[in-house]
């Protein structure tokens, strides 16, 4: 088993409109519950550091982002986008939007090191982190 999973989705719209949802922090903050993205109003760009913060009660997590490649989808090659998490839900995402016949193909894979989980529980979390990115990312680009 990995900390790693991937959640593919169809989407019947253009790349183009596909990648603009993605990239969007605010529709992060919009889709992912409990959770806010910040700076607001900014779209994902290389050399971009942003931070989720997630609240529950007093339970505050600060999960620090810097994206790495942000290069948006063209007529002739996918869209990548690469975030590396650095904690403390350490990992990477790797993303690619592609125009397809029917719509737009979005890959998501990402791989999570929370460094407060034992290592032999991390596939279990990445488990669980599928289903729920799933959701979220649905909310976001659909």
């Amino acid at each position: 088993m990995s900390d790693t999973f991937e959640v593919r989705l169809h989407v019947p719209a253009s790349a183009h409109v596909v990648w603009a949802r993605l990239v969007d922090l605010d529709a992060h903050s919009a889709a992912i519950p409990l959770t806010r993205v910040t700076p607001v109003r900014e779209s994902m760009r290389r050399g971009l550091r942003f931070v989720g913060e997630t609240s529950l009660g007093p339970l505050h997590i600060n999960d620090r982002m810097l994206v790495a490649r942000a290069d948006a989808p063209t007529r002739n090659r996918p869209g990548r986008l690469v975030v590396e998490k650095f904690g403390p839900v350490a990992g990477l995402v790797e993303a690619s939007v592609e125009q397809v016949a029917t719509g737009t193909l979005v890959v998501w894979r990402q791989s999570l090191r929370p460094s407060w989980l034992p290592a032999i529980l991390r596939p279990a979390g990445a488990i669980v982190a599928k289903i729920a990115y799933s959701i979220g990312l649905r909310q976001i680009v659909g």
